[in-house]
């Protein structure tokens, strides 16, 4: 046990000193860092338990202050000091905040809501965050297709265009905003054609495409003229069939995946989520969810597109076999990070020593953090830090690896991996 001490203690150092690149992200790029207490304290994952461990919702409602917010959720914190997101919260707050105890409690929160404020006034304190603590090398923004591209510090971030609502379940809504985003009209199959071609061209400085799908959508190779008159029902506000629907969703993902192989995009896929859930607790309302169809129903896409590169992206344990094992049967999909309900702990090792065992050391990603603000990239960053060495030490004490080996393995998967599928050098 002393010698895996000895082991892990170096690693871990290792590990704390390797940059690394976060590939999704919610961040806004004029202010990356948070800018009120709120940010930092009730980021999505940390108000889901809450509200699962009895917080009345309306304890949040956005015309509070912080200080009533934390008057009404004080006594649900002491219910949810078990859990993985919880140390990353206080992880965060002592080695940004210098955040003293083991709770946030009637006696310390007023100290650490001005810890927070002072912070907020300090000039680039995203840049200390970013450089000192996270050692972040870029960050992935999510740009969304029916927003302008915002403002942000090409130092840290690039941009990801999010497009899934031009896929999933294609709305006449959904439509029209594709419309306003390219200032064109889309009155037919060929005019959505030319509208996808026009939005990849608004957003040159992409170095990703991203999308999440439903675990019950499945995806099948589609003609235009297949997909040409439920569109236009689409067009229309017409509801559509189960097999109409799928038509419209494939042609459109053959349409982005087309664009992303003419544009040398990579092309992220975010599955293993059902949502939106009824009474699941917000924010999210969203469970883990899979159909036995989902996956396998990709891999003739995969195929198809075989020089676009997929990074997938899981949300559910269940899964994270099966997605390895394509991982390893098609050259063109990596599989990066631990999403929403696959981050913690226990999920993060088991996922991470199942894809070291499996695949080639180039297909693994380390990082995606989720987070709106930079002090939870931190503190989410501390997290998958620390898995990564507990499960390298493991295997170099079990005699897999060597202890140089490891140290490379790391560089691999915080940085080299992503910097390489992201042409980000």
């Amino acid at each position: 046990m002393n010698e895996y001490k000895s082991t892990f203690s170096r690693l871990k150092t290792w590990v704390d000193s390797v940059p690394l690149v976060d590939v999704h992200c919610h961040i806004n790029g004029e202010h990356p860092a948070a800018e009120d207490p709120k940010e930092v304290v009730f980021y999505h994952y940390i108000v889901t338990e809450l509200t699962s461990a009895g917080m009345p919702r309306e304890a949040l409602s956005p015309d509070l202050s912080f200080e009533e917010v934390m008057r009404r959720t004080l006594p649900y914190f002491k219910l949810i000091r078990n859990t993985s997101t919880y140390w990353c919260l206080m992880k965060m707050l002592r080695d940004l905040y210098g955040f003293e105890g083991d709770e946030i409690n009637e006696n310390n929160w007023k100290d650490l809501r001005d810890a927070i404020i002072s912070r907020t006034k300090e000039k680039d304190w995203y840049k200390r965050i970013l450089t000192e603590k996270t050692k972040l090398r870029k960050g992935f923004l999510t740009f969304r297709h029916d927003e302008e591209t915002p403002k942000y510090d090409p130092n840290f971030f690039v941009g990801a265009l999010r497009i899934e609502p031009l896929i999933s379940r294609l709305n006449q809504d959904d439509i029209r905003g594709l419309e306003q985003s390219v200032n064109a009209s889309i009155e037919s199959i060929d005019d959505f054609e030319e509208a996808f071609s026009l939005l990849f061209k608004k957003f040159p400085k992409c170095v990703a495409v991203t999308a999440s799908v439903l675990p019950e959508e499945t995806f099948v190779e589609t003609s235009k003229v297949e997909a040409e008159e439920p569109l236009k029902k689409r067009l229309s506000g017409l509801d559509l069939s189960a097999s109409e629907m799928r038509n419209v969703s494939s042609f459109a993902m053959g349409c982005a995946l087309s664009l992303a192989e003419e544009h040398d995009l990579p092309f992220q896929l975010m599955v293993g989520v059902r949502r939106p859930v009824a009474g699941a607790s917000p924010p999210d309302y969203a469970i883990a969810g899979f159909e036995t169809r989902a996956l396998v129903s990709l891999c003739p896409l995969i195929h198809r597109f075989r020089n676009v590169n997929f990074d997938i992206f899981l949300a559910n344990r269940v899964q994270s076999h099966e997605l390895t094992v394509i991982a390893k049967n098609y050259p063109n999909v990596f599989v990066s990070g631990y999403w929403w309900y696959t981050f913690y702990p226990d999920i993060i090792e088991q996922i991470l020593r199942e894809r070291l065992q499996m695949l080639p050391r180039n297909k693994i990603g380390g990082f995606f953090s989720d987070a709106y603000v930079v002090e939870w990239t931190y503190a989410k960053a501390s997290m998958v830090r620390l898995q990564l060495a507990k499960v390298l030490a493991e295997m170099v004490e079990d005699g897999y690896y060597t202890e140089d080996l490891a140290k490379s393995l790391v560089t691999d998967i915080l940085i080299r991996n992503p910097e390489k599928l992201y042409k980000l050098k």
